[in-house]
């Protein structure tokens, strides 16, 4: 069994917001909750960051301060003795990976940027966005059964091909689409839930 977990908002806050408050750039505090096209989003962060003259080396300092949210490492620690855990995102590489690191080292599965010869972000890699069931799916196909847990609308098809989706404090719109899948408002209701699936599929934790 595989546990694919959503990271920002989930485990971690969110990074861009993150890097807004620090540079003080409007634009940057906008996320997928507010511009549901990907595409047009990255386009206005990164003109933002253009204009700001900030360098991928000046936000990584910044992006690599971000901490797990209280409660990520332990709740990964309980469901890792279960399952695998791996991390599907739409964040960049670039910036999670220390994050990742602090939540136990999982397998992260997200995007990444283009530099230029000035060390500034030129475009960016979508190796998640729009792939994420096209991941589970093969999770499928190796035969794992998967467990998919997201908060928002850019992890509704990770959520539609799990075969065991969880809603972590979802926006209205994902509850919606999804009204029959279980919600957890915290992680110790999201830890009780995967601990029903394990042992309706004959373990325990």
């Amino acid at each position: 069994m595989i546990g694919a977990i959503d990271l920002e908002g989930v485990l971690a806050p969110e990074i861009w917001p993150h890097l807004g408050d620090h540079f003080r750039v409007e634009e940057l505090h906008l996320t997928t909750r507010d511009v549901a096209d990907f595409e047009e989003l990255m386009r206005r962060r990164v003109e933002a960051l253009n204009r700001a003259g900030l360098t991928l080396a000046r936000l990584q300092e910044v992006a690599h301060d971000v901490r797990p949210y209280l409660g990520s490492h332990e709740f990964l620690d309980r469901i890792r003795r279960r399952c695998q855990v791996m991390i599907i995102s739409d964040t960049f590489h670039e910036f999670a990976e220390p994050v990742v690191e602090r939540l136990g080292g999982y397998n992260l599965f997200a995007n990444q940027f283009e530099v230029d010869a000035q060390g500034r972000i030129a475009g960016w890699k979508l190796r998640i966005r729009g792939q994420k069931a096209r991941v589970v799916q093969g999770m499928k196909s190796a035969g794992f059964k998967v467990i998919g847990m997201g908060d928002s609308l850019n992890d509704l098809s990770l959520l539609e091909s799990a075969d065991y989706p969880i809603l972590y404090r979802p926006v209205p719109a994902l509850r919606q689409r999804l009204p029959q899948a279980p919600t957890a408002n915290g992680l110790d209701e999201a830890l009780q839930i995967f601990v029903g699936i394990f042992r309706s599929n004959g373990g325990r934790i």
